[in-house]
C-alpha cells in the first residue's frame, strides 16, 4: 500500500499497558515506514504528552489499571480545549479526538465513539485493516491540518496584502478542490456560495456553482429532515452549526451527512461562513449496528433486558404526568430447558423465535414485547385505568400457545406461566415492579404452571376467580352443565306465539344458574365461543325436531350468534372433507358448515332457524360477515340484527344486507312512554324498516304502557316479562301442547 511522505512523518502516540502489544504496534507501524513514533504503558502519562508534542493520532487501548481509555479521553479533551485557546479553532470533520481505540469487546465501541473516538481497532489485529484505518484517519487529519494552516495564511495573506492574490487562488482551489470532504463558503449579505468544490457534486449528483442560494443546497436534504436544516441554516450567521442530516440522492438512496461552519468576522461583524461536510453513512451505519446490538436481542429481534428496563423508567414517567396505569407482564415457557436438552439448540430457539412472534400478536402496537434472557420475556401495557387488560392479555397469550408449534419437523405444545405486577398499585419504582413481576410468576409455577398471578394479593384473587371460571367452561361442554332456555315471541295484532329465542344458561356446579352474561365475554376472549355457538345451533335444532315429533309443530327458534363464530375464515382438512362428503359449497365456513350440518341431520326446514348478530358485532366484522349472511340466506336462514340502535351502523347499510328481522334494544324500549327522545327513536326504527320490508320485533317490554305505544306505532312481535319470562324446554312444551297458543299477560309467571 503507497503512503505519502507526509503520512508516515506522522506523529503517533501508542497507548497500551501491555508492553507486548505496544511492541506489536510499534513494530507493525514501523516496517510499514511511519517514522514518528512514540509510545507509552502508563495512561497517567498520555495528556502531558500530546500537551507537548500535539500528535497527529493516538492510539488508545481502553480497557487499563490506574486510567481506562474512557478517563484518558476526558482528559485530552481539556487538552484540546487548551491547545485551541493558544492556536485558535480547528477544522474537524467530525468533531472528535485524533483518537483510535484499541478494544476486544464490542459492547464498548459505541460508548467510545460517543466519547469522542474517530474510530476503533478491534483484537485480535488484522495488519491490513489496521494499517488501512490507521492511513485513513491520518489522510483526513493532515488534510484538515493543511486547510487550518491555509484558512490561517489566507487570513495574515489578506490582512498584511503581502502575498499576490493569484497564486493565493490557485493555492486555494488545489487545496479546496483535492479535499475528501465537501468544503464551501457562503456570502451572508449576498446570501448566495462564494464557492463550493467538486466533493458535493460527487457525493450527492448535483451541482451548485457560485451565486446559487441556499434552495439548491436544500434540494439535496432529505424531506424529513429539511425544517430542521434550513432552522440551522438560520443561525449561520450567529453561530457555528454543527449537525448530522440526511441527503436523498437521485436515485433515491440516503447518505448521512455532517456539516460543521465556521463564521468568518470583519470589523463590522461575520461576513462569511466556512463550512465542511463529511459523508458519515458508514459510521452511522455502524452506530446502528452497535446501537442494536446493545438494545436488541439477536435471536428474536425483540428488545432485550437494557432497553426494557430503560423503556419502563420512561414510561413510569410518562405516566405519572398522564395518570396511566402500567402492567408489567413477565412470561416463562414451562420446561424449557426439557425442550432443548432433549430435542437439541436448534430447537429450542425456533422455538423462542416463534414464541416471540405469537407474543407480538397477542398485544397492540403501543405495548412491549422484550425478551429478558433464556426463556424468560417481558410485556409492558399501558392503560387509562385499572390493570383489566392485563388479565384479558395473559389469558390471550396462554389462548395462542394451545396451537401445536412446527419446529423442524417436531410439532410441540408448550405452556407458560406469568406474573403481573401493576403500577401505581405495586409499586412506583421501575426495579421494585420489574421485581415483583418476577415473584408473581414464580407465584404462577408453584401453582401449576399454565396460568398467570398478580402480585397484590386482591388483584390475585381476582385473578384466580377468573381463571378457575375459565377452566370450569372449559369443562362444561363435555360435562353437559349448559342448556337452552326459550322466550317466546308475540304478535302484537293476535297475540299469538310466533317462535321462540334460545338463550344459555350454565348450571355451574355449586354455583347454581349463570346467565350468559357472566361467561359469555369468558368464551370469546378464550376463544370457546365457537365451539359453544355451534353446540347451541345443534341443540336448537334438536329442539325444533324433538316438538314436531311430539306433536306441538313447526316452532320457530332463534339463536344469538358471536361475531368471533364470523371471524374464523380459513379452510382446514376437516372442512374440506366436509365439502367433499356432504356436496357443500367449498366456499361455505366453518359456521356455515356447522349450521348447514344441524338442519340437515335434524331434517328442518332452514326457515325454522334465526340467527340473531348484535349490531355492534355485525359492524365490527362488516366486510366478512356481509358475504357469509348472503351465503345462509341462500339456504333459507332467516337473518335478525338484535339489540339494534345501539351501534354505529344505518337503515342504510342494514338496506345492503339479506336482513329479515331488527330487534330494538330493550334499552329504548324502558322509557318510550317518559323520554320522548326514545319514542321518536323507536318510532322512526320501526317506519324505516318497515319501508324496506324488514319485520320489527321490541325487546323487554314489561308494562301495558309499552304494549299500547308498541301496538299503536305498528310493531310487529315483542319479547319481554310482559308476556313471559324464558323457561326451559319442558315448560314451553305444557304451555303450547295445552294448545294456548296465545298468551296473557305475564301467563308464564304462573307456571
Amino acid at each position: 500500500m503507497a503512503i505519502s511522505s507526509d503520512i508516515l512523518n506522522a506523529s503517533i502516540l501508542i497507548v497500551d499497558d501491555r508492553k507486548v502489544n505496544v511492541e506489536l504496534i510499534y513494530c507493525m507501524l514501523s516496517n510499514a515506514g511511519y517514522t514518528s513514533l512514540t509510545s507509552t504503558v502508563n495512561p497517567l502519562e498520555v495528556c502531558d504528552l500530546h500537551r507537548a508534542n500535539e500528535y497527529d493520532l493516538i492510539l488508545l487501548d481502553l480497557m487499563m489499571p490506574k486510567m481506562d481509555g474512557f478517563q484518558v479521553m476526558e482528559g485530552l479533551k481539556l487538552v484540546e480545549s487548551e491547545i485551541e485557546q493558544k492556536t485558535g479553532p480547528k477544522i474537524e470533520s467530525d468533531g472528535c479526538l485524533p483518537v483510535l481505540v484499541i478494544t476486544a469487546q464490542p459492547e464498548h465501541k459505541e460508548r467510545a465513539l460517543q466519547a469522542g473516538a474517530k474510530g476503533f481497532i478491534s483484537k485480535p489485529f488484522d495488519r491490513l485493516e489496521v494499517l488501512t484505518h490507521i492511513r485513513d484517519v491520518l489522510e483526513i487529519r493532515l488534510l484538515q491540518k493543511e486547510l487550518q494552516q491555509f484558512i490561517t495564511s489566507l487570513e495574515v495573506t489578506l490582512s498584511e496584502r503581502t502575498a499576490p492574490l493569484r497564486e493565493t487562488e490557485e493555492l486555494f482551489y488545489q487545496l479546496a478542490g483535492n479535499l475528501p470532504q465537501v468544503f464551501w463558503v457562503w456570502d451572508v449579505q449576498d446570501q448566495t456560495f462564494r464557492y463550493i468544490n467538486p466533493a458535493w457534486e460527487k457525493m450527492t449528483g448535483r451541482r451548485v456553482a457560485p451565486g446559487d442560494k441556499l434552495d439548491k443546497f436544500f434540494a439535496a436534504v432529505h424531506p424529513e429532515d429539511m425544517q430542521r436544516v434550513i432552522r440551522e441554516a438560520g443561525e449561520l450567521s450567529r453561530r457555528s452549526v454543527d449537525h448530522d442530516y440526511r441527503l436523498l440522492l437521485p436515485d433515491n438512496t440516503v447518505r448521512w451527512v455532517h456539516t460543521r461552519t465556521f463564521p468568518i468576522k470583519d470589523s463590522k461583524g461575520v461576513h462569511r461562513v466556512v463550512g465542511i461536510t463529511d459523508d458519515i453513512t458508514h459510521r452511522k451505519g455502524a452506530d446502528q449496528r452497535l446501537l442494536q446490538l446493545a438494545h436488541y436481542d439477536s435471536l428474536t429481534d425483540l428488545p432485550n433486558r437494557n432497553l426494557f428496563d430503560e423503556s419502563l423508567q420512561k414510561i413510569i414517567k410518562q405516566a405519572e404526568m398522564n395518570h396511566r396505569t402500567i402492567s408489567v407482564l413477565f412470561l416463562d415457557i414451562d420446561n424449557f430447558k426439557k425442550i432443548n436438552d432433549e430435542l437439541g439448540r436448534a430447537i429450542g430457539d425456533e422455538l423462542l423465535r416463534q414464541f416471540s412472534r405469537r407474543l407480538l400478536e397477542c398485544l397492540r402496537v403501543t405495548d412491549m414485547v422484550a425478551r429478558l434472557g433464556g426463556d424468560e420475556f417481558g410485556c409492558i401495557l399501558v392503560t387509562p385505568d385499572g390493570s383489566g387488560d392485563a388479565g384479558v392479555v395473559a389469558s390471550k397469550i396462554r389462548e395462542a400457545l394451545r396451537q401445536p408449534f412446527n419446529l423442524l419437523d417436531h410439532e410441540i405444545t408448550v405452556t407458560a406461566s406469568i406474573g403481573i405486577s401493576v403500577y401505581p398499585t405495586d409499586s412506583l419504582d421501575a426495579d421494585a415492579l420489574v421485581q415483583n413481576g418476577g415473584t408473581a410468576m414464580y407465584r404462577s409455577k408453584e401453582a401449576g404452571r399454565d396460568t398467570y398471578r398478580f402480585f397484590t394479593a386482591e388483584m390475585n384473587a381476582r385473578a384466580i376467580e377468573k381463571l378457575d371460571q375459565e377452566n370450569a367452561l372449559r369443562r362444561a361442554l363435555d360435562l353437559n352443565e349448559f342448556v337452552l332456555y326459550y322466550q317466546p315471541k308475540v304478535e302484537l295484532s293476535m297475540g299469538r306465539i310466533t317462535g321462540v329465542e334460545a338463550l344459555i344458561r350454565w348450571r355451574r356446579p355449586g354455583h347454581g344458574l349463570i346467565a350468559p352474561l357472566e361467561f359469555i365475554s369468558v368464551l370469546e376472549q378464550t376463544g370457546l365461543i365457537s365451539e359453544v355457538g355451534a353446540w347451541v345451533i345443534e341443540s336448537a335444532c334438536k329442539q325444533i325436531s324433538k316438538w314436531r315429533r311430539s306433536g306441538i309443530g313447526e316452532i320457530p327458534v332463534s339463536v344469538n350468534v358471536s361475531g368471533r363464530q364470523f371471524s374464523q375464515g380459513t379452510l382446514n382438512q376437516d372442512i374440506i372433507r366436509a365439502t367433499q362428503e356432504n356436496d357443500v359449497h367449498p366456499e361455505l365456513l366453518e359456521f356455515e358448515l356447522q349450521t348447514e350440518r344441524a338442519l340437515r341431520e335434524n331434517s328442518i326446514d332452514s326457515d325454522l332457524l334465526e340467527l340473531e348478530m348484535t349490531e355492534s358485532s355485525l359492524m365490527t366484522h362488516a366486510k366478512k360477515t356481509a358475504g357469509i349472511l348472503q351465503r345462509l340466506k341462500l339456504l333459507g336462514i332467516r337473518i335478525s340484527i338484535d339489540d339494534f340502535g345501539t351501534g354505529y351502523s344505518s337503515l342504510a347499510y342494514v338496506r345492503r344486507l339479506p336482513i329479515d328481522v331488527l330487534k330494538i334494544d330493550r334499552s329504548f324500549i324502558a322509557e318510550i312512554t317518559t323520554n320522548s327522545a326514545d319514542a321518536a327513536i323507536t318510532t322512526a326504527i320501526i317506519e324505516m324498516a318497515h319501508s324496506l320490508n324488514v319485520k320489527v320485533v321490541a325487546e323487554g317490554v314489561e308494562t301495558v304502557e309499552q304494549l299500547d305505544f308498541l301496538r299503536e306505532r305498528g310493531c310487529d312481535e315483542i319479547q319481554g316479562y310482559y308476556f313471559a319470562r324464558p323457561l326451559p324446554a319442558h315448560e314451553i312444551a305444557k304451555l303450547l301442547l295445552s294448545g294456548n297458543r296465545f298468551l296473557k299477560p305475564a301467563q308464564s309467571l304462573i307456571v
